[in-house]
């Protein structure tokens, strides 16, 4: 039953067997082309595969490579059935060495396989069969072994053949395609042709040619490497290993990845449920604790894992430890550099208050102010935790003349006898004091009177000498809790000897002192 069949199906053309096998193939080699994969390298390999034969010879008239893709000649009933087989050596992913042997039904091949052709020379040869077996030692080159999943390859070599007229020897031109499945495994999809001398050798034919020539067009098969699969080791991981929540964290993990055998897979358990792939991740831990983050590396041959441990706390809101400014006290119109020291997670805002109505921001701010005072100043720092304020008391000076913390004293006014009345000289003097007095503010006068022995009332009489005084700086603008006044009265010790002695004692006495 299995007989008749084949002897039904394989009558059809060639073309046909063509498109069947591309459609099979078409799952095979739909994987991407270009990406990234690792081919054996330094180790031996064992392929095989199965396809169908193709004879180009004497028997059949054919003797070019476009005679291959001839369909007429393939009528025959015997299944044109292609067996390969390869032992060899990868000296790198691109670059190999093997002995193949090949098996061939070649129902075409024989010599007296078609009864109507005449043999070429006269005479009636035997049969001579169909079945043909090649030994080959090929040279095999894969284009982008390392980087394309689908590479192109090229081989050829020797051969010598068995099983026909004669034993034969030649050379092997091969065209093909591996496409990787693994670090050790491949499909391939390849086309060989096999030139055959003497020309007896394959058909038993002596003809017009110098050879013939025993193809397998195409061969479906699988390539498997020798060599143990390496696993992978996790080298080190790294990453912070303290984190606040909330706060992102990307830990990396390092594997001999030259050395493993590939695919490798990479996988992330980061203790909290949550998990990551590949040899980079990023997480962020929503809860307080202590977490093992654990980098697994696996492959075909095994895993490796390493782990770090992480601890996890609150944010901490910002607080403001220390408030300072420089310099203080200051001059109006000076600069001052205002500085914190403020603790907590970044990032931390700060926002000032000078307490003039102007506010500002950054750590260290600068500011000026216009007038003289004391001014309470807020700084008020906040983060995503929470906020703190502390305060601190500026304190704004005028800009005084040097006269305003050098003088020691003023001038004396004098008075006429048994009067409290400022004559205009006494005025002028006073006024002398005023102009100081205006310009310093940080100066107080205290005022005291004095009379002769010989004046009437010479206590009272100092005393409104003195409130006289005091009047005219408050007049003229001196505010009266600078100004303090007392008469002294005489002195009890005064000795008048002429008239014009007893005026040194009939004045006040204006005497600055510093606030």
């Amino acid at each position: 039953m299995i007989t008749l069949a084949i002897d039904t199906l394989f009558p059809m053309k060639r073309t046909a067997l063509f498109c069947l096998l591309a459609l099979l193939l078409g799952a095979v080699f739909s994987a991407p082309a270009h990406a990234q994969v690792e081919r054996p390298s330094d180790a031996f390999y064992i392929k095989g595969g199965i396809g169908i034969s193709d004879y180009l010879g004497d028997a059949t008239g054919t003797c070019c490579i476009e005679d291959a893709f001839d369909t007429d000649h393939f009528n025959e009933s015997e299944f044109p059935l292609a067996v390969l087989g390869e032992v060899g050596y990868k000296t790198s992913p691109s670059f190999g060495i093997g002995v193949g042997y090949q098996y061939g039904q070649y129902p075409l091949a024989d010599n007296r396989a078609d009864e109507s052709t005449p043999p070429v020379e006269t005479g009636s040869p035997s049969s001579v069969g169909t079945v043909r077996h090649l030994v080959q030692v090929l040279g095999r080159y894969t284009f982008m072994a390392e980087d394309w999943t689908v590479s192109p390859y090229l081989d050829g070599g020797a051969n010598v053949s068995f099983g026909g007229g004669s034993t034969g020897i030649g050379y092997s031109v091969g065209l093909g395609f591996d496409a990787a499945v693994s670090s050790r495994t491949s499909v391939f999809l390849e086309g060989r042709f096999n030139a055959v001398f003497d020309d007896e050798a394959t058909d038993g034919i002596d003809g017009s040619h110098a050879g013939d020539a025993l193809n397998p067009f195409p061969v479906l098969g699988v390539k498997v490497g020798l060599s143990s699969p390496t696993a992978p080791r996790v080298l080190s991981v790294d990453g912070p290993t303290t984190l606040e929540t909330g706060e992102s964290g990307t830990y990396t993990a390092s594997v001999n990845a030259e050395e493993a055998d590939r695919p490798l897979t990479y996988q992330w358990d980061f203790g909290d449920g949550s998990t990551g792939a590949g040899m980079t991740a990023a997480h962020t831990f929503q809860e307080p604790g202590t977490y093992t983050v654990q980098f697994t590396a696996s492959n075909e041959a095994g895993e490796d894992s390493q782990t770090l441990t992480v601890t996890v706390e609150e944010p901490q809101p910002a607080q403001v430890v220390t408030l300072n400014a420089s310099p203080n006290p200051a001059d109006e119109g000076e600069s001052v550099s205002f500085s914190a020291n403020v603790q907590g997670d970044q990032p931390i805002s700060y926002e000032w208050d000078f307490g003039d109505g102007e506010t500002g921001s950054g750590e260290g701010p600068s500011h000026t102010y216009d007038e003289a005072g004391t001014y309470t100043v807020e700084l008020t720092a906040s983060n995503e935790a929470g906020e703190d304020s502390r305060t601190l008391t500026m304190t704004v000076e005028r800009d005084l003349p040097a006269i305003c913390t050098t003088i020691e004293e003023f001038s004396s006014a004098f008075f006429e006898r048994n009067s409290s009345t400022l004559t205009e000289d006494a005025e002028e003097t006073l006024q002398e004091n005023l102009d100081v007095l205006i310009k310093c503010p940080n100066l107080d006068v205290r005022i005291e009177g004095f009379a002769a022995p010989n004046e009437r009332n010479s206590q009272e009489l100092s005393e409104d000498r003195a409130e006289a005084a005091a009047a005219f700086y408050e007049d003229n603008g001196v505010s009266s809790d600078r100004i303090t006044s007392e008469g002294r009265g005489a002195p009890e010790d005064a000795t008048i000897s002429k008239k014009g002695d007893a005026q040194q004692y009939r004045r006040v006495d204006s005497i600055p002192e510093q606030q």
